[in-house]
């Protein structure tokens, strides 16, 4: 069975265009990268061979918006996180409610330390939507910050 994986990830708009990154931003940069067969962005991006694809190094300064993407659906009243969407309608889900103990009471099983799994069909869903989750927060803050 092949499943096809929600948008998740971490994506940087630079110069109007969003892109993926690699990572989470260190040392005041993030890593853009691109598996388009032509250069997104010939000022920004160089070739990669031994990887195959497109890599561009930028400062959080150059980043118009940078955030941490998750997919997200409500279960039962319980937030989770959309891990996988099968095209016979399944749909993988982490519980993410704070109280973990409520997670075995709706049918989720523990596959790892904290994190709780369960597959459910898509129509015992509400809604599919996105998480945007600010990464430029605290760096744009710390830029404006006046000093004593």
């Amino acid at each position: 069975m092949t499943y096809t994986r929600p948008r998740s990830g971490i994506f940087a708009t630079v110069r109007g265009v969003e892109h993926l990154c690699n990572d989470y931003p260190a040392d005041g940069r993030v890593v853009l990268v691109s598996r388009e067969p032509d250069n997104p962005d010939p000022e920004l991006f160089s070739r990669d061979e031994a990887r195959g694809l497109w890599v561009a190094v930028v400062g959080l300064d150059q980043c118009e918006r940078l955030a941490d993407v998750t997919t997200r659906t409500s279960y039962k009243g319980r937030e989770c996180q959309v891990v996988s969407i099968g095209p016979d309608g399944d749909v993988g889900l982490y519980f993410l409610d704070d109280d973990k103990s409520e997670a075995a009471e709706f049918g989720f099983v523990q596959v790892d330390q904290g994190t709780w799994a369960k597959t459910v069909n898509v129509y015992d869903l509400p809604a599919l939507y996105e998480h945007h989750a600010d990464l430029l927060f605290e760096h744009l803050r710390s830029a404006n910050v006046p000093s004593a």
